[in-house]
């Protein structure tokens, strides 16, 4: 979104601007480390000029979306991993043809979003995992790596990555495997399976199969209906009044009410948690959380707000600091499985509701998030996060190139 940025040292602060969560690579070599506490490396960023944002979740989502709608044109099978990660399928090809294929994909991503992306291409996941980690740090790369198919050039390849480097391989296990004189993934990859099954459970013993090049694990194109849906964040600053503890469970249950429409779901029940800060022993410690039933299931604002306000009514106390909030929406099915109650026997489905939630959507997402919401989520919110360096950040721009409107849109999901 800003080209000026390029090559500039940058990294991109937690929700509440709290700690490190992203670092480009030029930040890297400034050794900024992950996950460090902003105020502790902040002398650092100014002496550096490294450049600080909040963070974007809106552009983050809307751009990974746009990543991976490119990616699905060109695989054969495709599973979304996270919401900067997916696996692509493709038929057996050469070498040859499985880099210039890489290149071309990575080419076109960067033209039509702008996003720079590192490719791995193996037999496994767990080698196209490794090939991605050294295709981000090896610059003649060119940003896509294969791993060698014979056996001779795929060991020399994994000769140089140690064992706490491969996916899957904690630092428990690496030690573990370390005594036993495993340093390497091209250890790993020679060791006797069933001994390695003995020494790392069956976990251990793909992950090794898979270093060899026999595929343990496919790729999932279709991984489910959720679950649950959870929103929930910290506070800028610690809240004692109830009206903002409200506001805060009012506008996370609204946002929850989003994602089940965005996935044509609803719920049939609501939970409320909140807490004080663990960390803080000078002050009284109380966490709570409650349960209230959806009858029938919705995914209207509305009904949820008003159901999780009365959990949140049974369990507030008075004279606690608290630092965060949340709501977990539970009991997850198809919107258009929900059937109609006969007379007497619960409360009816109400479709003025959808139409109304429809409706809201679309003047949303045509006029930017929360135009129109609920009342309970309040104007002011003092009790919001911080993000005093977030940026303008905004992908409502023409300029960048959007994916073809028949390609395959995957379904993003990561925690908001």
């Amino acid at each position: 979104m800003d080209p000026t940025l390029i090559g500039v040292p940058i990294v991109v602060l937690s929700n509440n601007d709290g700690c490190v969560v992203a670092r480009s690579s030029e930040a890297k070599a400034l050794g900024i480390p992950m996950g460090a506490p902003f105020f502790s490396v902040r002398r650092v960023c100014e002496a550096h000029g490294i450049k600080v944002f909040s963070s974007n979740f809106s552009v983050y989502g809307d751009f990974s979306e746009r990543v991976m709608s490119v990616l699905a044109e060109h695989a054969r099978d495709f599973e979304p991993y996270s919401i900067d990660e997916a696996f692509l399928g493709f038929p057996d090809m050469s070498e040859a043809d499985a880099l210039t294929l890489g290149q071309k994909i990575r080419a076109d991503v960067l033209k039509r979003t702008g996003i720079a992306v590192s490719i791995g291409m193996g037999a496994t996941k767990v080698l196209c995992k490794i090939a991605n980690e050294r295709a981000k740090k090896e610059i003649q790369s060119g940003g896509c790596i294969v791993v060698p198919y014979d056996y001779d050039g795929r060991m020399n390849f994994l000769k140089g990555i140690g064992a706490k480097e491969i996916w899957g391989v904690g630092s428990g296990l690496a030690a573990r495997i370390r005594s036993h004189g495993i340093l390497s993934a091209a250890d790993l990859a020679e060791a006797d399976p069933a001994f390695i099954r003995r020494l790392a459970g069956v976990v251990g013993e793909r992950i090794a199969l898979e270093l060899r090049g026999v595929a343990c694990h496919e790729i999932i194109e279709d991984a489910g209906a959720r679950k649950s849906i959870m929103v929930s964040r910290s506070f800028g600053r610690m809240v004692t009044d109830l009206r903002d503890l409200e506001e805060a469970i009012a506008t996370h249950a609204t946002r929850g009410a989003e994602k089940l429409r965005e996935d044509g779901l609803v719920a049939s029940s609501v939970v409320v948690f909140f807490g004080t800060n663990k960390h803080r022993q000078d002050q009284e410690q109380y966490r709570a959380d409650e349960i209230e039933i959806l009858d029938p299931p919705t995914d209207d604002a509305r009904t949820i707000c008003a159901a999780a306000g009365r959990a949140l009514a049974r369990i507030h106390r008075d004279g606690y600091w608290y630092k965060r909030a949340g709501v977990l929406l539970q009991g997850l099915s198809p919107a258009d499985s929900v059937q109609e109650m006969l007379p007497g026997m619960g409360a009816p489905v109400d479709l003025s509701k959808r139409r109304l939630m429809k409706a809201v959507d679309a003047l949303n997402a045509k006029l930017g998030r929360e135009v129109v919401r609920p009342g309970s989520t309040g104007l002011v919110r003092n009790w919001q996060g911080k993000s005093e360096q977030k940026s303008e950040a905004s992908t409502n721009k023409e300029e960048v190139t959007k994916p073809k409107s028949d390609a395959k849109k995957p379904r993003i999901r990561f925690h908001e």
